[in-house]
């Protein structure tokens, strides 16, 4: 697994797929309504993510909502996985 070392939402890399975290430590709290939401603007920050498209790459990550639809998704190669409520950071 290639690993990100700098304070990134990006994970690292494995098998050909990267790996997103959103969270609020990382972020600096860019949600709608108070979540770790995947919207279009917060898509178009994520560093790497447009080369891992353009590349095509399958792209997962991990937050709090999504504001895409299936077919967004889909057209893009992303899986998106919501948090669950009971994980917490210290």
């Amino acid at each position: 697994m290639q690993k990100n070392s700098e304070k990134s939402p990006l994970v690292g890399t494995f098998n050909g797929k990267a790996y997103y975290l959103l969270y609020n430590g990382i972020l600096g709290d860019k949600r709608p309504q108070s979540g770790n939401v995947l919207t279009r603007k917060l898509m178009a920050e994520l560093p790497y993510f447009a080369e891992f498209i353009q590349q095509g790459m399958d792209i997962v990550v991990y937050g709090e909502a999504c504001r895409l639809g299936e077919v967004q998704l889909a057209e893009k190669k992303i899986t998106f996985k919501q948090i669950p409520y009971d994980v917490m950071s210290r």
